[in-house]
């Protein structure tokens, strides 16, 4: 047999009687390489906001985890939560509405009301995340006070095959498992520019433990998948998605109190007055939620190198809460209805134009629209039905010249909001109409000195208009068992907020200090009343909505310093100073101050594995004590200190890269709550936790 690169095979067969010179000419073969696709794109992210990101071994260290839980990696980022199970991310001390989840190029639409309506969205499906931080309505519309978080999945494929990857997660604590699978490809020939990818996510936990006793109902299980497909040909690019995220998830019952002594003696008690076991199984109260999101996309690129970007994205939200405290009759369909339910329909259309780069300048501009609409049901009167139409128009542009990037923007927001509430008196139903509007803005400078020092400064302006639970709802909210009460007279905040950060980085050394000031008017927050509500299915502590002149500012800082090439410190810092103008106090829910420290070892191979770690973290949180006097059910606990530490590897199983992380989280099992855990009124937080993390690509 003869061969050689660019021509065909042959093959002679030659009986050899004396010596034979043989001639052999290989036939040309015509080599044709595919399409060589390269995706790139310019962000329309202002540079002058800051920007912080998790990726690689970062991401996988925190697979399994919530959102909320798995962006507190990040310097500057917080959690609040509502037991073990719900949380959400807190930038620079602010949440919920203040801060928007952008879901694969698709603003995030759910019932994030309150801090007990975790995001619906399964990580595991974002291979970058990207948290800006600040003030940046002007590019992503209203509601975008405190930041943007941007998930990120990998791009599809172009080249012809299959490949995917596996995750595995295993921890002791609420003997949790998570499973989650990605399969990925691309056509040639006639299917050429064709591409698809499908995923899917199963997890499951049971009771989670303190180090001293169960959390009782506390489980969870999730069940999510996403199929996407793509096509590309010259200079255009579409792609259609569609995911669905379901969920099951406990509420402590510890949380439950029959009357006000009861709820009193809880709030006293150093441990939970409810007796616990380990259990998979899900009890009343619990709640359950499904999230279905479809988007369609396409991009045109002009032959100057700017380009034209539509999304459509449609998602409906229904979630329904399962109270303990059953109604008065004998109807098994009554018995096995949620107490409430809510279903969330929304639709968004966003056009961006972003152009090319002329003369120093480029630039962006773009509208936006939505229409949503909530269905309520249940036994009990939460939040009334809705409709609203939002419509938005932006333009930012940039100059670069010399070692300046020069940024300014500007943006226009309009909202409508209709409320169906009925009379309970004559049954009624009667229309509340709103209207919103508002500007928004950011001038911002970016210098860079040299290849090792840069610094920014940003100056923006966002607005928020209060939310419909802010407005109206008035009942017990079983999900984190308070009793919460709206304010129909609520106007719209406005925000003012100054940030300044500096990076250096040279050889050893690597710094990131941000500072922020932040000026909210009319800022909306529950105020505790401190007179618990009784109602026929209990007592409850109780929350009014209300809103006052405050300011936030604050420091995070990132450092990383290598001591020697295998040895290397890293170190996190978190300030958050709230403080309440109105009542020239401290504003509450403000998280704590938060150190992090951590020395990594690492080196290049030890047998089979390659490039192997391993680190010990402490984790230090004081104790807030700038909170208003007698202004809380329970005071706030005491600081804490938690040690991590985590080892791993990569290795190969034939010749597939397999990535391995260990970690032991809170090994010293120190007993200890959060401020910003709404359910520390009632218990510790979760205690030793031993995890097993794998990633195995192909």
């Amino acid at each position: 047999m003869y061969y050689a690169v660019g021509y065909n095979k042959t093959s002679l067969t030659v009986t050899v009687e004396k010596n034979t010179v043989v001639n052999i000419i290989l036939p040309e073969s015509g080599t044709e390489l595919g399409e060589v696709v390269i995706n790139s794109s310019r962000t329309t992210d202002l540079h002058t906001v800051t920007q912080t990101e998790l990726s690689g071994r970062a991401l996988l260290q925190t697979r399994g985890s919530s959102l909320g839980e798995t962006l507190k990696e990040l310097p500057g980022l917080n959690s609040v939560q509502t037991g073990p199970s719900l949380s959400k991310p807190v930038i620079h001390g602010l949440h919920s509405n203040r801060v928007l989840i952008i879901n694969d190029g698709v603003r995030q639409q759910g019932q994030q009301w309150g801090s007990e309506h975790a995001p619906e969205i399964d990580p595991f499906v974002a291979n970058r995340i990207t948290v800006v931080k600040g003030a940046a309505g002007v590019r992503y519309g209203s509601d975008a006070i405190g930041g943007v978080v941007l998930l990120s999945p990998d791009p599809l494929p172009v080249q012809k095959g299959i490949s995917g990857s596996v995750y595995f997660t295993g921890a002791s604590n609420g003997r949790l498992g998570a499973v989650s699978a990605a399969l990925q490809g691309a056509f040639d020939k006639h299917l050429q520019g064709l591409s698809w990818r499908v995923q899917g996510t199963l997890k499951a936990a049971g009771n989670f433990r303190t180090p001293h006793y169960y959390l009782a109902n506390t489980g969870l299980h999730e069940g999510d998948f996403s199929a996407e497909a793509g096509y590309h040909k010259k200079r255009f690019d579409a792609s259609v998605y569609y995911s669905q995220y379901n969920t099951e998830v406990g509420i402590f019952a510890g949380a439950e109190s029959g009357n006000l002594q009861e709820l009193l003696d809880k709030f006293a008690s150093p441990r939970p007055l409810t007796p616990s076991y380990f259990t998979y199984d899900i009890d009343r109260s619990y709640q359950v939620v499904k999230h279905d999101l479809l988007k369609l996309a396409a991009t045109y690129h002009f032959a100057d190198g700017s380009k034209l970007e539509g999304t459509f994205g449609r998602q409906s939200d229904l979630r329904q809460e399962y109270d303990s405290d059953l109604p008065y009759t004998t109807n098994p369909a009554v018995l096995a209805a949620p107490q409430l339910s809510f279903r969330l329909t929304t639709h968004t259309a966003d056009l961006i134009y972003t152009g090319a780069e002329r003369g120093g300048f480029s630039g962006s501009m773009g509208l936006s629209g939505n229409t949503q609409g909530n269905i309520f049901s249940g036994l009990r009167y939460l939040i009334p039905n809705f409709r609203s139409y939002d419509g938005g128009a932006f333009i930012i542009e940039r100059y670069n010249v010399s070692k300046f990037t020069f940024e300014a923007g500007g943006r226009y927001d309009y909202r409508w909001l209709q409320v169906y509430r009925r009379n309970p008196s004559s049954l009624d139903v009667y229309n509340s109409t709103f209207t919103y509007s508002n500007v928004s803005g950011t001038v911002g400078a970016t210098y860079r000195y040299n290849d090792h020092l840069s610094g920014s400064l940003n100056i923006g302006t966002a607005w928020r208009a209060p939310s419909i639970n802010e407005l109206y709802i008035n009942g017990v909210h079983f999900s984190d068992a308070s009793y919460q009460i709206g304010d129909s007279s609520l106007k719209s905040e406005r925000a003012l907020n100054t940030g300044f950060s500096i990076n250096y980085t040279s050889g050893k050394i690597r710094i990131t200090t941000d500072l922020y000031y932040n000026k909210i008017h009319d800022y909306i927050y529950e105020k505790p009343l401190l007179q618990p509500v009784t109602t026929i299915s209990g007592t409850y502590p109780a929350f009014v909505f209300t809103q006052d002149n405050v300011h936030i500012a604050g420091l995070d800082l990132a450092l990383q310093y290598d001591f020697l090439p295998r040895l290397t410190f890293q170190s996190k810092t978190t300030l958050v100073r709230g403080y309440n103008e109105t009542i020239q106090d401290a504003l509450v829910y403000m998280p704590a101050d938060r150190f992090e420290n951590a020395l990594e070892y690492h080196w290049n191979k030890t047998g089979r594995c390659l490039h192997p770690y391993v680190s010990l973290e402490n984790i230090t949180v004081a104790q807030q004590t700038r909170v208003p006097p007698n202004s809380d059910y329970v005071a706030p606990p005491p600081g804490y200190s938690l040690f991590n530490l985590h080892t791993g590897c990569t290795t190969a199983i034939r010749h597939k890269a397999l990535d391995i992380d260990f970690s032991i989280d809170n090994f010293t099992n120190v007993a200890y709550r959060d401020y910003l855990n709404h359910f520390r009124y009632y218990a510790d937080d979760l205690g030793i936790n031993f995890v097993l993390r794998l990633k195995y690509t192909f």
